[in-house]
């Protein structure tokens, strides 16, 4: 792409002209033409990925230290440059028809987080330049939870290639990691990243920017449940592209409603529309109590405007009689628990959802405990 402008310098006029690809290569080329020759200082932006670390701070910090270094060169020649404050000053003569070129490299950088972030311990991100990458299930032949990488494998060789979309285009880059398979076996996997602004962009799917450093934390199958789990099986009367029913069986504790942190199961986009998720239960259980842990977020996910309890025992299902001082409820931030009037065995559960009107309706968790 090219950009131009005309400038001012101390009564001479002077047209600059910018040719790059950045920011999906480094390279930029600016020519200069001013009316005479004049004396001034270019300041050429030198940004803070070029350096040890993705951007200022203590949060991040890249894991491997490139060896290539930004370099400026005028009219063919490398030049020398100062550094003040994050910019690269060259003071000179200029003429007409003289060049400077910026070479930034564009390594395939992986970073780590302050381990003080919990969400991202034992865990890397890719950069490369100044974009942040993820990976996106439609890329990478399934869920990108199952990739996992070795720290002390650097990622370094990697493809460019690029992805066309009717909107436009965005850059794809291609390089090497590990995954676990359906059995839970490490195997090598070509790993397809894009820029995080363009994910979401094509259809419905996984989407990954921090992944694990051990093959303990990569997951195969994301909407399977884990073997923790209190149910053998989930159903739902309907399920959002973007969500999973699995998720209220995860045992991932939720610490707020929005549901910004953990999995979750949503209705979105059936708005007013009636629901229901049933969870069945691998063996006859004596339950003790059930809580419902809901989602309400700003934008349309609201609390249900009702809810009840049905319970399945023998292949016949019937309401969950309350006890006598309990009731549906649908506070905000905890679980809203529930117990049986009577002694209660059932090997399933149903919840039901009346939504508000203009209204999907999510669960971010549910916990059933049981009589021993």
């Amino acid at each position: 792409a090219e950009t131009f402008t005309n400038l001012n310098i101390a009564g001479t006029g002077l047209s600059i002209k910018q040719t790059t690809d950045y920011p999906n290569n480094g390279k930029v080329k600016i020519s200069l033409d001013p009316e005479k020759p004049t004396t001034f200082t270019a300041h050429l932006r030198i940004p803070t990925w070029t350096g040890n670390q993705f951007v200022p701070g203590k949060l991040y910090k890249y894991v491997n230290q490139s060896n290539e270094d930004w370099s400026i060169s005028v009219n063919g020649a490398k030049t020398e440059a100062k550094i003040e404050k994050g910019f690269a000053t060259i003071e000179r003569t200029w003429k007409k028809g003289d060049q400077i070129v910026l070479d930034l490299p564009m390594p395939l950088q992986m970073n780590e987080c302050d381990n003080r972030v919990e969400e991202n311990q034992n865990r890397l991100a890719f950069t490369r330049g100044p974009f942040v990458l993820c990976a996106e299930e439609v890329d990478n032949e399934g869920a990108t939870q199952r990739f996992f990488l070795k720290k002390n494998k650097v990622a370094k060789k990697y493809k460019l290639a690029s992805v066309q979309l009717a909107s436009g285009s965005f850059s794809q880059v291609k390089t090497k990691a590990n995954a676990v398979d359906a059995l839970g076996k490490e195997e090598d996997r070509s790993l397809s990243l894009i820029p995080y602004y363009a994910w979401n962009n094509r259809k419905p799917g996984s989407m990954t920017i921090w992944f694990p450093t051990t093959p303990k934390l990569a997951v195969f199958d994301p909407h399977k449940l884990p073997k923790k789990s209190v149910f053998s099986s989930i159903e739902a009367s309907h399920t959002s592209e973007l969500d999973t029913a699995s998720a209220v069986g995860d045992g991932k504790e939720p610490k707020w409603s929005s549901g910004k942190s953990v999995p979750r199961w949503t209705s979105r986009p059936q708005l007013g529309k009636a629901q229901w998720i049933e969870g069945q239960f691998s063996e006859t259980r004596k339950v003790r109590d059930i809580g419902v842990y809901w989602m309400q977020d700003q934008q349309d996910v609201k609390f249900p405007q009702e809810w009840s309890l049905e319970v399945r025992n023998n292949g016949e299902w019937k309401p969950f009689e309350l006890y006598v001082t309990d009731r549906y409820d649908n506070r905000a931030n905890q679980y809203n628990v529930v117990h049986p009037a009577a002694p209660l065995t059932c090997d399933a559960i149903r919840i039901n959802m009346v939504p508000q009107p203009d209204a999907a309706v999510g669960i971010l968790e549910v916990q059933v405990a049981f009589e021993k």
